[in-house]
């Protein structure tokens, strides 16, 4: 339950959410980015535009502080009391530029000499305030311009250099959000890398599942269960492979069955028909004539060629149904290999094919039956696939506790996309028969099934001659394997 849960319920919804969570932290990126950007823009511009500010307003505090004293010196001088409009009007205008510079300084060193500015020209102001009476006090007041003037133009000299500080301010700000961006990218990047990681093998995992329930049963396992986890679909996919499994496991059954019923009942009246066929070539009836004997004689062939094709039929459902027992004895090769040569004689000689036999005396140790079939379909098959004419190479020696055979034709060969196939039962071969009738395609899965019953193993490769070269390997005799 736990799984399903897990799981989402189709496999394009996990497709969805694959994309999903691999954009994520893209689209996080980039709206980050952005933020961060829009951020940085604005408070650029803010610093920008209360540098400038900051400049304007106190380029015009020197300029009006100057103005100021001018006005009070000229009242100084020439007494007029009509004059103290004009002073105070620029007293008011001083103090206005005095309050914008101090909000726009906020919290800086500069604030200090403002408000010594201020306390200053409020001094001077209520100084002129008193009129001409007090010449002496105005005198002394004046003489605070040179200060106040001091103070003005460095406030002014000040806010030349803010903009540059401002600027590497910006600079160092905007230096830092773009490593802190490096690294949430680097950060995401390697989310997104090992969110995609994660969710390939999320969706790769149930059609891995799949194409190996599959291949499986392609190979003829119908005994491995299919089992899919994913998303409920595949699920549902992956259970109708494995019904699918039954079924093919059910007709493999009923099919070995067939197979086994058939050949044994083939058996016995073939069995009749070749003692017939026997008494029928022994004369032991009655003399026959030329024309006889030769129908004789082909009864007898194409009788003992049925025996041996209903003898494969009858030992793949054996091996099939798991029937067959094994019988290990010490089995001369050589004498096999006569003995199979000796039945194959008649379709040697009527294709005129040349034996060259290079067999080392050698034992091996297996079903001595067995051994005699798997000599007999290799050989058979070489006869069977040479041409007119041509030529079989039979070679048998120890090597490394093994006794090998091998069946060297020269016959069109096996191309390599066959060779995988050959050893399926009822698999047919494209190359031609010349003119031999087509077997039943069990004779070489029957040698491979009882050459690895045995220990041993087979291999096929190309013969010198461009043919096919069967080479079998199985235990000697001589290393001692109980019977």
């Amino acid at each position: 339950m736990t799984r399903r849960l897990f799981w989402p319920k189709s496999f394009l919804f996990l497709v969805l959410i694959g994309f999903t969570v691999i954009a994520l932290p893209l689209i996080v990126v980039l709206v980050s980015a952005e933020i961060s950007m829009t951020r940085l823009a604005i408070q650029g511009t803010k610093a920008v535009s209360n540098s400038v500010a900051v400049t304007q307003e106190s380029g015009s505090l020197v300029e009006k502080v100057l103005t100021f004293e001018r006005l009070a010196r000229q009242y100084q001088v020439l007494k007029d009391p009509q004059m103290l409009e004009n002073i105070t009007a620029k007293h008011q205008e001083l103090l206005h530029t005095l309050e914008v510079l101090n909000n726009l300084l906020g919290d800086s060193e500069g604030k200090t000499a403002l408000q010594a500015i201020q306390e200053g020209v409020n001094r001077i102001q209520e100084v002129l305030n008193k009129g001409p009476q007090g010449t002496t006090t105005l005198e002394t007041a004046l003489a605070e311009f040179a200060l106040l003037n001091q103070l003005a133009g460095k406030i002014n000299a000040d806010s030349q250099d803010l903009i540059l500080r401002e600027i590497d301010t910006m600079q160092t700000a905007s230096e830092k959000k773009q490593r802190d961006l490096i690294i949430q990218a680097v950060i995401f990047i390697f989310l997104t890398i090992l969110s995609m990681f994660i969710f390939a093998q999320l969706i790769l995992r149930p059609i891995r599942e799949m194409d190996k329930g599959i291949h499986r049963l392609g190979e003829g396992d119908y005994t491995t269960p299919v089992s899919v986890s994913g998303p409920r679909d595949l699920e549902a996919l992956g259970g109708r492979l494995d019904w699918l499994r039954e079924r093919l496991g059910d007709v493999e059954k009923e099919k070995s069955k067939f197979l086994a019923h058939v050949s044994h009942e083939l058996k016995t009246p073939l069995a009749s028909i070749r003692e017939g066929a026997d008494l029928l070539s022994d004369e032991l009836v009655g003399q026959l004539n030329d024309q006889q004997r030769e129908v004789t004689k082909i009864l007898c062939k194409n009788s003992i060629q049925l025996q041996k094709l209903i003898e494969n039929l009858l030992g793949f459902s054996k091996d099939q149904v798991r029937l067959s027992q094994m019988f290990f004895s010490k089995v001369p090769l050589t004498e096999a290999v006569d003995e199979i040569l000796e039945g194959q004689l008649p379709a040697i000689l009527k294709k005129e094919i040349h034996i060259e036999s290079n067999l080392q005396d050698i034992e091996l140790l297996g079903d001595q039956d067995k051994i005699r079939i798997i000599v007999d379909n290799l050989i058979s098959n070489a006869v069977k696939y040479t041409p007119f004419g041509g030529r079989i190479d039979l070679r048998a020696f120890a090597a490394s506790k093994m006794g090998v055979f091998e069946v060297a034709d020269s016959g069109p060969g096996i191309r390599e996309e066959e060779r995988g196939k050959i050893f399926q039962p009822f698999y047919q071969g494209e190359a031609p028969l010349n003119g031999t009738i087509k077997g039943t395609g069990l004779g070489l899965s029957i040698a491979k099934e009882y050459v690895l019953e045995q220990g041993g193993r087979i291999i096929v490769k190309n013969s010198r001659s461009g043919g096919a070269c069967f080479q079998v390997a199985l235990p000697l005799a001589s290393e001692g394997k109980n019977t």
